[in-house]
């Protein structure tokens, strides 16, 4: 895999072709800590996120305000004939009494920001399509992940300060494409989760009947990249 990588890898991305993403910017922007200080820069809501493998700050992060712990990736595992990952879990009494585990690795922890629904954004060059993301039970509430089928969507338009603050994050990136994710607070204001440069888009495209693929088509045939 990792000859592959350096190999094939390589002379695919030497190629001057036109890129949605160059792999390379896709790599950069995959670190969540990096997203959310660029959101932040760029005019983003972000709520308070901690960094740690130290069960003493979780505690103590967690004493000031309900707590959210989420993967910093997509890790999965296939069990039981089917894929399995792990999805955002709101902390509770019993998680915060045994940490074991907790010093082998950095994990994320986010204060929970109450929602009114959340939102996928697909950015393609200087187009955005926002789809509004509704939960229709009490696990899709906490990570929309868990059951695509308790979903209702509806086609929306983001407010100015958070398009423009979308796309100076791409901007600074380097991004063509990316997906982004929101929450909106009871209040209307968009709090940045995460933006993931390869992010799937499909069933967005359906759900709200958005151009993205023709708007996708339309900027690979502009060819060469800069």
């Amino acid at each position: 895999m990792s000859e592959t990588k350096l190999g094939l890898g390589g002379v695919l991305a030497s190629l001057p072709v036109k890129w949605i993403n160059h792999p390379s910017r896709n790599a950069d922007a995959a670190y969540k800590p990096v997203q959310l200080v660029t959101a932040a820069r760029c005019g983003l809501l972000v709520t308070d996120t901690l960094v740690t493998n130290r069960p003493d700050a979780v505690r103590r992060f967690a004493g000031t305000g309900e707590t959210v712990t989420k993967a910093f990736g997509a890790a999965a595992i296939i069990e039981d004939g089917g894929r399995r990952t792990t999805f955002t879990h709101r902390l509770n009494d019993a998680d915060l009494a045994d940490l074991r585990g907790i010093e082998v690795s950095a994990h994320q922890f986010q204060r929970w920001i109450p929602k009114a629904y959340e939102s996928r954004v697909i950015v393609v060059g200087d187009r955005l399509f926002a789809a509004g993301i509704h939960a229709g039970s009490a696990e899709t509430y906490v990570d929309w992940r868990n059951d695509y089928k308790a979903l209702r969507y509806e086609r929306i338009e983001p407010p100015d300060t958070v398009a423009a603050g979308i796309l100076e994050y791409c901007a600074e990136l380097g991004l063509t494409y990316g997906a982004f994710d929101f929450v909106i607070r009871p209040d209307d204001d968009w709090v940045f989760l995460e933006c993931n440069a390869g992010g799937r888009y499909g069933w967005i495209e359906d759900a709200i009947e958005a151009p993205i693929t023709e708007a996708l088509a339309d900027l690979l045939k502009k060819g060469i990249a800069a």
